[in-house]
């Protein structure tokens, strides 16, 4: 009787196990939102939060995630539970049925560990997981206990065994055959459901996508036309020759201006054949910009004359990104420490940036933007379509690539056309 309850405890611990692993593949792939009715047993204060935990990069074991290996593991342990319990014809199956139990608590022990060192965050269903972990294992030793007449004891007698000899057992043979095929279809059962979420969640994301750049593309197409020539002007990142030119007016004290740039500095480096990215300055300071009201301490036009004394050689480059890549107010110290990391003479440099050639670069760069309507920074131009002021996100910049691609290869195919008439 004891026996039989000890069973049927295993069994529905296991049970809920499956569920709850069945539940975490599911949110691997589709996280919960605020509205859903588990979200609140998931996200609470600071501290429980399954979506992270659960999309982590320690969520994934050899390409499947570790919700998918548990269900494939409890889909065997449920298996040796009623397997043990009807044909319990060697100790083999109690040592296989007990170092399991004892394999899934080591393992909670240490996604455990990894939760609250590394991620500092916690899943209450992972949670529910680590518990029944426990569970199994205090009752796979309640019945060794019971079968054994005692824990000790039992353990001692299941690990006194010959492999050799145990192998040559015709009901041993069979355990481990069915055993081996009940492994097979459980990791199948854990890699299809794995397979089959992770397609309809791409198919989803493939219509989510399309959708977004339909409605982009409308949008798009209402925004400023312009032309603006880019020949007196080499990019910073990319070939001249590349189909999508992108223009950016900027200030070197503008944050927003900072994360456009490097935004758009790796977009170039992704798509190094598609993308020529070139820099107009245009210092939102009254000292250097007369189109300004406002005037400051001229931090940012000195940035830009420098940035213009070292045009055409490959430092200008290196200069800008360093600049955009500080956090706080470019002024003169910061501008100078960047240039004796570049090994010039700050001196020189700002002896030059106060020549008339120099000067006429920035001013150039400034009517430009005051003639296209240029009011705020950073202000990107695709082509000769203006974007709204402002950081756009890095998928919309994407897509406003991709549509431009798609125009220039338009315009190559009708070329072609139009050649072989």
């Amino acid at each position: 009787m004891f026996k039989k309850k000890i069973m049927i405890v295993m069994l529905f611990t296991a049970a809920i196990a499956l569920i709850d692993s069945l539940y975490l593949l599911y949110i691997h792939y589709y996280p919960l939102i605020p509205d859903q009715a588990l979200y609140a047993l998931c996200s609470s204060g600071n501290v429980f939060d399954c979506n992270t935990v659960n999309t982590s990069a320690y969520s994934v074991l050899f390409g499947l995630p570790l919700s998918a290996w548990g269900v494939a593991f409890y889909l065997i342990f449920i298996f040796l539970v009623l397997y043990n319990t009807k044909h319990h014809e060697h100790t083999i199956s109690d040592f296989i049925i007990l170092w399991s139990a004892i394999f899934a608590v080591l393992l909670s022990c240490v996604l455990g560990f990894i939760s609250f060192v590394t991620i500092k965050k916690f899943c209450s269903f992972c949670m529910v997981l680590w518990a029944c972990n426990i569970v199994l294992l205090i009752c796979v030793l309640l019945q060794i206990r019971h079968m054994y007449n005692g824990i000790l004891k039992g353990i001692n007698i299941i690990h006194d065994f010959d492999v050799m000899q145990i192998m040559k057992n015709r009901s041993v043979q069979k355990f481990f055959f069915i055993t081996l095929i009940i492994a097979c279809i459980s990791l199948g059962i854990g890699y299809g459901l794995h397979a089959g979420l992770q397609y309809t969640y791409t198919k989803k994301e493939e219509q989510r996508h399309a959708k977004l750049t339909e409605e982009f593309k409308k949008e798009y197409d209402t925004y400023k036309k312009i032309t603006i020539a880019v020949d007196n002007i080499k990019p910073v990142v990319g070939k001249k020759e590349n189909p999508v030119h992108i223009v950016v007016f900027f200030d070197f004290n503008c944050g927003a201006c900072h994360r456009a740039i490097i935004m758009l500095h790796e977009l170039a480096l992704k798509y190094p054949e598609t993308i020529a990215l070139y820099l107009r300055h245009f210092p939102l300071d009254g000292q250097c910009n007369r189109f300004i009201k406002s005037k400051h301490d001229g931090s940012s036009c000195i940035a830009s004359a420098i940035a213009y004394s070292l045009y055409g050689s490959g430092s200008y480059h290196d200069y800008i990104m360093e600049l955009m890549s500080h956090q706080g107010k470019v002024d003169t110290e910061v501008i100078q420490s960047v240039v004796d990391r570049l090994k010039y003479n700050y001196y020189q440099l700002s002896q030059k940036a106060k020549t008339k050639e120099i000067i006429n670069y920035l001013q150039e760069d400034i009517a430009l933007g005051e003639t296209l309507g240029v009011y705020a920074t950073p202000t990107i131009i695709i082509n000769n379509t203006m974007l709204k002021p402002g950081i756009p996100p890095a998928y919309i910049m994407e897509m406003a690539i991709k549509i431009e691609m798609e125009k220039s290869n338009s315009k190559l195919q009708l070329t072609d056309y139009t050649n072989s008439l």
